[in-house]
């Protein structure tokens, strides 16, 4: 029988998603929710990708509330989407970074272009690694919904990154640097309070770690270490 510190924990977790999807919006609104019509600065790969991610973020809210609510059949056959929508945003997340690079190409200096794809890369590893844990620990309902939440945290930066851009000029460098920081503060609690309360800590140590890992590429994107790294990238993939 679940306690109701337990049970709490689901609304919680909706609440928390729903206030990533309010800064998702508000940091795309500039770049894109205000071109509406005509988009006339977005592909086809970023409609779709856009629309793949908003379904992840709302699968996230419906999920925790299913199980609040003990609709535990409806919550496992709904689920069976993530393996559909996980494949396909990683998908579109490979193509959203190959049509980002192909773009600056003839805008940014190369080693600029470069670096910026430590973002479209660590974005697209990183959810693939949460979210094949996530399927992987499907039979353990503490670390599914720990690795699923971090692929909701993955929204944070894209989101609120454009929008402390659009809305107070930061730098993308300094923007990119406070959401990342913020991901590790919030990761980082949810970790403590495992610890504390003796819960499996584990999922939120490896979500910590790559986290980290991807803040520190981030912060070198203008080495030599990773501008030879993303050359080989492009070479290879793009």
């Amino acid at each position: 029988m679940q306690t109701l510190q337990a049970k709490n924990t689901y609304p919680l977790t909706a609440l928390f998603i729903i206030i990533i999807i309010i800064g998702v919006q508000w940091g795309f609104y500039e770049s894109y929710t205000s071109e509406f019509p005509n988009f006339e600065n977005s592909t086809n790969v970023i409609h779709i990708h856009g629309a793949l991610l908003m379904a992840w973020l709302g699968l996230l809210v419906v999920q925790p509330m299913l199980i609040y609510f003990k609709k535990v059949k409806l919550h496992r056959s709904l689920g069976k989407v993530s393996y559909l929508l996980g494949p396909l945003i990683i998908i579109s997340m490979f193509l959203v970074g190959k049509g980002s690079y192909w773009r600056g190409v003839d805008v940014f200096p190369e080693t600029e272009n470069l670096g910026f794809m430590a973002l479209d890369i660590r974005g697209l590893f990183t959810f693939a690694i949460f979210w094949a844990l996530a399927m992987g620990y499907r039979k353990t309902p503490s670390a599914h919904m720990r690795y699923m939440i971090a692929t909701g945290i993955l929204a944070i930066g894209p989101g609120v990154g454009r929008g402390l851009m659009s809305s107070f000029d930061f730098s993308p460098f300094a923007a990119l640097t406070i959401t990342d920081a913020l991901d590790l503060v919030i990761v980082g609690v949810l970790l403590g309070v495992d610890l504390a309360k003796k819960n499996n800590y584990k999922p939120y140590l490896v979500v910590f770690l790559l986290l980290l890992l991807g803040s520190v590429l981030w912060q070198i994107k203008d080495s030599n270490f990773w501008q030879n790294f993303a050359t080989t990238y492009v070479e290879l993939f793009y």
